[in-house]
């Protein structure tokens, strides 16, 4: 690929990216509010966020084959399509049930555009750019995250507001992607089982695919959570999108840094060093919830080092299997981000209600700590294609 079509390839991908972040990040708050003003109980509200992330989880095993079948563009057009059309029918189709179809298809809608766009970002980067290029790919996702929740302040305008907007910006990007070329993934001639290939890159790649669970967990509970808490804790709706938008627009100052960083010193030193920082800041934010300046600081700066949690997770992955197997892998860290992602807001839901919103904090804070320790004790496995830092690769067991 020629440098300067490489650039217009990979300003586009940042592009989609960024514009289905916002999109969840605008829907996930958004929906879970305007539930919770139809007295909607907790527990139900956190099971109605996880029908977009059983979309994703549903839709996983089948994007490696849509991609090779069809090609990196035409599986990001089908995605953009489903965010658009659903998008637009929220304000039409009202309701718990109608709502909680289109969650789902929108869940299916990001997990075959996510997937086609990290997969081909990471196939195509050179090993010596590959931390770099998926912290901007985290980094444009985080902007559009970021902003999102900010767009619950149309609210009052009319409910339909929101919708419509994000709806005009997702048909603008949609049109950017006709300009793509199309690409597949490298074809793996090696013949062998699917569930024994599966097996062979969870064994060397599983504490490369933790990251993408904890990552999916900590974004729908805060999202589909949180605004419950905050709410209940006397923060009005401004703030908890002000938050929201804090914890995710934090990872700004980080995101790019950290994979500079990781590409010198190796994913899994960086990724347990940030989670453990996290895990901190996540036991405190309880401490500090009626100061809503503190609170905003203490998002804030979890969220920048925590933000990065995918993007690095990624790489990670990316450096370890061959490349014949990463159509494989990405979709077992997108299967993982979606379990993560199922998981977070119902328990979230079911602990508010029942135990009481701190607890949340310190489950997200405990589950960090546990991936702290695997880090200290798991040994990635050789022979694995670790980048140590250097322009080329080499065979190692990465401490």
């Amino acid at each position: 690929m020629k440098p300067r079509s490489e650039r217009r390839w990979f300003l586009v991908l940042l592009g989609v990216v960024a514009t289905a972040g916002l999109t969840q990040g605008l829907l996930l708050p958004l929906v879970a509010t305007l539930l919770e003003k139809k007295g909607v109980s907790s527990s139900m509200n956190g099971l109605h966020a996880t029908a977009l992330y059983l979309g994703i989880l549903l839709s996983t095993p089948f994007c490696g084959w849509l991609v090779r079948r069809y090609g990196y563009r035409f599986v990001i057009l089908i995605g953009m399509v489903l965010l658009l059309g659903c998008t637009f029918l929220f304000p039409i189709f009202t309701g718990f049930v109608p709502w909680m179809v289109l969650r789902f298809l929108i869940g299916v809608g990001d997990s075959i555009l996510h997937y086609a766009t990290q997969l081909w970002i990471t196939a195509e980067s050179p090993v010596h750019l590959r931390g770099r290029r998926v912290s901007q790919y985290g980094l444009a996702f985080a902007m559009g995250f970021g902003l999102g929740p900010l767009g619950m302040n149309l609210l009052k305008w009319g409910e339909w507001v929101p919708f419509i907007t994000m709806g005009v910006l997702l048909l603008f990007v949609f049109g950017g992607t006709f300009f793509l070329k199309d690409q597949r993934p490298p074809v793996d001639s090696r013949v062998e089982a699917s569930r024994s290939r599966m097996l062979r890159i969870y064994r060397w790649s599983f504490v490369a695919l933790c990251p993408a669970f904890l990552y999916g967990f900590l974004e729908a509970t805060l999202s589909g959570s949180f605004p419950v808490y905050g709410l209940r804790n006397g923060l009005g709706t401004s703030w908890v999108s002000i938050l929201i938008s804090a914890f995710v627009y934090g990872s700004l100052l980080f995101q790019l840094p950290l994979g500079i960083l990781s590409d010198r010193l190796g994913r899994k030193k960086v990724l347990g060093g940030i989670c453990f920082i996290g895990a901190i800041g996540m036991a405190v934010i309880p401490l500090v919830i009626e100061n809503a300046w503190l609170l905003l600081l203490v998002f804030a700066l979890v969220g920048g080092l925590l933000g990065s949690l995918f993007s690095l997770g990624l790489a990670f992955l990316a450096d370890i299997l061959p490349m014949e197997d990463l159509p494989e892998g990405n979709a077992l860290a997108s299967a993982h981000f979606a379990i993560g992602c199922v998981l977070g807001p119902y328990i979230g839901g079911v602990l508010i209600q029942s135990v009481g919103g701190d607890s949340l904090f310190y489950l997200i804070a405990g589950t960090l700590l546990a991936f702290v320790i695997l880090t200290l004790r798991y040994q990635t496995p050789s022979p694995v294609r670790a980048y140590d830092g250097s322009e080329g690769e080499k065979i190692t067991s990465e401490g």
